[in-house]
């Protein structure tokens, strides 16, 4: 077990679902200094358990809810790191999550929560310091996500309890379902929702009434206040704080071309004034919410008032969802998109995903590919607010014909769809693309193709960014706080925090192994160079309209970023970590395992 100065506590919490049964799992020191804690441990305990292949809905399949060092401290790290194997792209996956839950976790006394098995009938877990409650969620099965918290919070007569919870999406196993945390923040991307649908897991509720000792408090509390003012004072910053990303709605149509548009058909969408964050400004936000020690304040939350949703709140635009289930549908009415996005929050879809797949199946409308009849006979016309509302719905509780085809995501549903439309379905590595064009934006083509979890937006644009981005998803610190922060930076939290003396360059050779420890766990389900490349219309297909017309992501383009990212992690030309980089980086314990892969490859 860690002996822990200050941080961490060195163990987790373990729960079996199929026996009903809880203990704890002490964590070796050496694991918090090689993968610090949150997305970096839960890679670490997927590579030990896990063999190439497995099928990430058996009964001994986990996912692992983590906190790091920096949650629960007067750090702005704010965050939670869920990961799993994903039952949607078969593959190593984490989503990390805002709100308080992550610093709730730490709070209880834990470095984290790993809960593996399968209830028989549903169930929800109250975690309250060292003590776990299997809770009858019979009644709360069905039930949207703000209903879920609701009964939880009455039942524990406690509304600071911390809740994650599943909608009826996840329940149905929908492939994109995910984990709603505390009403408006969504743990998506992964699958997480499919996955505790399938274990029978409604619902966990956290609270601990500890606290997270320093090595020096002094030193540390000096070093935290100092990275939280650089925050506060950062121009950049001030910009979401005020605008949160909803900002970059206007910004991306006008300024950057890269705002996707009708299936990323185009970036062109003049009526994003009615969409954005002026307007959503003007008519709809009431409230800019933080999370634990955030001086950012980037959520918004805001009421409808007239018209046939009054009365309907609901947290956003993000700039996600609002290019996803805005203009990426054609949408251009404001109550109708919002009603859309809180729909996806209440069933427990990922937003990304779902507007991915809609927008998918309004171009095989537009292409003949599909008809009304195939639809249930619902309009999917770009722009039919009323469709999307309906088809949100539809693929939650996989209704009808247009349900189950959406709800299978758009890989599956090219497939069976046919008629070429394999050119128009826009993912990277079997997951829908959020809402950066890498035409118009071309650094983030690197987030997408080479990124960890396939169509993420949120893993950065160069080599040496993803290799930071692993510390913040295992620190864990949100990217508007921590992304602009120096390694020194977190040097001078970490060392008085947690006792340690690292460097700067140690610090980074962490973020390269963690990186490297993914791309292990996804070589041994087959992934190499062929994997990490942009959709056919991002590289035939040039732009035609807007600030960047004529842009496209050449073939040339897309080696050359190959090229550079395997050369700065130290992986072969076919993107496999070679035996001398498993070596330096500690992890010895792969190569056997990542030889056996290379030779199928």
């Amino acid at each position: 077990m860690a002996t822990s100065r200050g941080g961490y506590f060195g163990k987790v919490l373990e729960i079996d679902l199929s026996k009903k049964t809880f203990k704890t799992r002490t964590v070796p020191e050496d694991v918090y200094n090689n993968f610090l804690g949150g997305a970096g441990m839960g890679d670490y305990f997927l590579l030990q358990e896990y063999k190439a292949h497995q099928d990430p809905l058996t009964e001994d399949s986990f996912l692992y809810l983590g906190a790091g060092p920096l949650n629960g401290t007067y750090c702005s790290a704010t965050r939670m790191s869920v990961v799993h194997m994903s039952p949607y792209t078969k593959r190593l996956s984490h989503a990390e999550v805002g709100a308080h839950i992550g610093a709730e976790i730490k709070w209880a006394g834990w470095d984290g929560i790993y809960i593996r098995g399968k209830s028989k009938k549903p169930v929800w877990l109250y975690i309250r310091n060292d003590k776990v409650e299997f809770r009858d969620a019979q009644k709360l099965w069905g039930k949207d996500t703000a209903t879920t918290e609701d009964m939880i919070t009455e039942e524990l007569k406690d509304p600071r309890v911390r809740v994650a919870c599943i909608g009826p999406a996840g329940e149905n196993g929908v492939p994109y379902s995910c984990l709603i945390v505390e009403r408006f923040r969504a743990a998506a991307r992964t699958s997480t929702g499919a996955l505790m649908g399938d274990k029978k897991l409604k619902a966990i509720a956290i609270k601990g009434t500890g606290f997270v000792p320093a090595a020096d408090s002094d030193k540390f509390l000096k070093a935290a206040k100092e990275a939280k003012q650089y925050a506060v004072d950062h121009e950049g910053w001030q910009g979401i704080k005020r605008w949160g990303t909803a900002g970059l709605l206007e910004l991306k149509n006008w300024g950057t071309g890269s705002l996707i548009t009708k299936n990323y058909q185009t970036t062109w969408f003049p009526d994003i004034a009615y969409i954005g964050a002026e307007e959503a400004n003007r008519r709809f936000w009431k409230r800019h919410v933080a999370c634990t020690h955030c001086p950012v304040h980037c959520q918004k939350l805001g009421v409808i008032r007239g018209g046939r949703y009054d009365g309907l709140i609901a947290e956003g635009p993000e700039y996600e969802t609002g290019g996803l289930l805005g203009s990426n549908v054609g949408v251009s009415e404001f109550d109708g998109m919002m009603a859309a996005i809180e729909l996806c929050d209440a069933l427990g879809l990922d937003a990304i995903s779902t507007g991915g797949c809609i927008g998918f199946a309004m171009e095989c409308v537009q292409r003949e590919a599909l008809s009304k009849a195939d639809l249930d006979g619902i309009d999917l016309e770009w722009g039919n607010t009323d469709a999307v509302v309906e088809m949100v719905k539809k693929i939650a509780y996989k209704d009808g014909k247009a349900g189950k085809l959406l709800s299978k995501g758009v890989v599956a549903m090219s497939q069976e769809i046919g008629k070429g439309s394999e050119k128009w379905a826009i993912h990277t590595k079997g997951k829908e693309m959020a809402a950066h064009d890498p035409r118009g934006d071309k650094p983030r083509g690197v987030s997408y193709a080479m990124g960890q979890c396939g169509g993420d937006h949120h893993e950065a644009n160069d080599p040496a960014g993803q290799a930071k981005r692993c510390l913040h998803n295992s620190l864990v610190c949100c990217s508007f706080v921590g992304g602009y922060w120096s390694p020194g930076m977190f040097v001078a939290m970490l060392n008085p925090l947690c006792g340690w003396n690292i460097t700067e360059d140690n610090l980074m050779k962490t973020g390269r192994r963690i990186r490297t420890l993914e791309r292990c766990f996804d070589v041994r389900e087959g992934i190499s160079r062929k994997d990490d490349t942009l959709p056919y219309r991002m590289t035939h297909e040039a732009l035609p309209e807007g600030p960047k017309k004529g842009a496209v992501f050449s073939p040339d383009e897309v080696k050359k970023m190959q090229d550079e990212y395997y050369a700065f992690f130290g992986w072969d030309s076919n993107g496999i970590p070679t035996d001398a980089t498993l070596k330096d980086l500690g992890l010895d314990f792969l190569v056997d395992d990542i030889k056996a892969a290379r030779k199928t490859l």
